[in-house]
């Protein structure tokens, strides 16, 4: 595939690689595979739940939503991702040994 512009050069990456590290990304279009995706969407349930179409309480349902994400829900969270890539690996694997 040819291109219409050089691959973009990012500071962290560089960073990374001076200390013999390198930055993997995750595939587009996968949120599951984002913990942030489902941070916002502990956050925008309870707005959900919660709302009365007012911006006042927006305001404090935001603030209410973001108590939602402790420490706990985002050890969980992360816990669920990584559950989720494993379930990718072993699927990946398998079409491998299939071709």
């Amino acid at each position: 595939m040819n291109r219409q512009a050089p691959e973009p050069i990012y500071i962290l990456d560089e960073i990374a690689k001076e200390q013999y590290h390198e930055v993997i990304r995750t595939p587009p279009y996968h949120p599951e595979l984002q913990p942030i995706e489902i941070c916002w969407g502990v956050v925008k349930n309870h707005i959900a739940r919660n709302c009365d179409f007012t911006m006042g309480n927006l305001i404090k349902q935001l603030d209410y939503g973001f108590e939602q994400v402790t420490a706990k829900t985002c050890t969980e969270i992360i816990a669920k991702v990584r559950k989720i890539e494993d379930e990718f690996w072993i699927a990946d694997s398998k079409l491998d040994r299939e071709s």
